[in-house]
């Protein structure tokens, strides 16, 4: 595919594996922005598809500027860095291969920085269900009870945020914040590569401010199952990132204190309350399933039990020693002054090596008690 010549406003990475269905219509979307065409350009990394994602990118290419790259399964991380090294716009917008764009969202985020120029800026927008999905009761829990996935309800339009708000798939930055100063760490494949980044760079001023003008949509349904297995993938990753960085605040994102005394109080009832979830949640499919308030509370109380109860399983694995659960030294590809980790952080390393054998052997007595129950 031929790229132009002229420099864009701003370029859009678009991270994909095997979704080559859903991205079509995150692509359509892109499509119909209202700004122009040559004032964006579309990166597609293909992280080692096995589906028709090359053939979908070809036939959006008639319609956008964009740049398709593949490369090997490596990861998000890995993916995005790739992105942001072959884009060429001044500003850059990581979008969700699952989303669609709202006609405006491309030039909301442009607009945000221009008014905010400076380097340390950074700009996340909205998301909502789009309109076409059934918003079931656990993606109703997820968004507006319990507040973990798309957490809108505490923060208000502009207001200024930290990093735990650098929210991939839906921010956009400088790519001069990113190539000068860290891009994201490739030990993380799947989930937190973008708060671990954000971390890092508020050595940088990192400042996130909230455009709730800028809408996409998220265009694919989560089951609880589905659910229950990316909370297991963001225990094993904050595991990891709490290992990195010894900052109390990041320990307080992380939770990862208590585990064994967490993990013994959590660990025998697991399986039979998921169970329960899966009861509740085929009765009310029912044709004539008529619910009470009294089951609804029960269901979110369930579903608060057992996402916290996967992402603390997810943690005990990192903790008894699984490879996938480990960083690297030195997180890959990082952008910043000086070679190797701070002192601050090999020091954590150090410490929290100490206190974990101690744990270790805790928790592997718990697991093997509890193999049979958790698996």
């Amino acid at each position: 595919m031929e790229r132009r010549t002229n420099t864009p406003f701003i370029s859009v990475i678009v991270p994909t594996r095997n979704r080559s269905h859903l991205l079509a219509e995150s692509l359509g979307s892109l499509a119909q922005q209202t700004l122009a065409r040559h004032e964006f350009e579309v990166i597609v990394i293909d992280d080692g598809s096995a589906d028709g994602t090359a053939r979908v990118c070809e036939r959006a290419a008639a319609r956008i500027d964009l740049h398709y790259v593949r490369i090997d399964h490596a990861g998000i991380a890995a993916a995005k860095n790739v992105g942001i090294f072959v884009s060429s716009a001044p500003l850059l917008f990581f979008f969700d291969d699952d989303d669609i764009a709202s006609p405006e969202l491309l030039e909301r985020h442009t607009e945000t920085h221009r008014a905010h120029p400076a380097e340390s800026v950074v700009v996340l927008g909205y998301t909502t269900w789009a309109a076409g999905l059934k918003v079931t009761p656990v993606m109703h829990y997820l968004t507006d009870v319990g507040g973990l996935l798309f957490c809108y309800g505490p923060i208000r339009d502009g207001q200024w945020l930290d990093f735990t708000y650098f929210w991939g798939g839906r921010s956009s930055c400088k790519r001069a914040l990113l190539t000068q100063h860290g891009i994201f760490n490739q030990a993380f494949t799947s989930i937190t590569e973008d708060i671990e980044l954000g971390y890092r760079l508020t050595r940088f001023d990192l400042q996130v401010i909230h455009n709730r003008e800028a809408v996409q949509y998220m265009n694919r349904s989560i089951t609880y199952d589905e659910f229950c297995a990316r909370c297991e993938r963001q225990g094993r990753s904050l595991w990891s990132f709490s290992r990195l960085h010894a900052d109390p605040r990041v320990q307080k994102y992380c939770e990862v204190h208590d585990l064994a005394e967490r993990w013994a109080n959590v660990a025998p009832q697991l399986a039979r309350v998921a169970r329960r979830v899966r009861v509740l949640e085929a009765a009310m499919e029912a044709p004539r399933y008529e619910w009470s308030q009294q089951t609804m509370d029960e269901l979110h109380s369930l579903y608060s039990f057992t996402f916290a109860g996967f992402k603390l399983k997810g943690m005990i694995a990192a903790l008894v020693g699984s490879p996938a659960a480990k960083p690297r030294a030195e997180p890959p590809g990082e952008v910043s002054p000086g070679t190797g980790p701070p002192r601050r952080i090999q020091a954590q390393r150090n410490v929290g090596n100490r206190t974990d054998r101690s744990a270790k052997r805790v928790v592997r007595r718990l697991v093997e008690n509890q193999s049979r129950i958790c698996s």
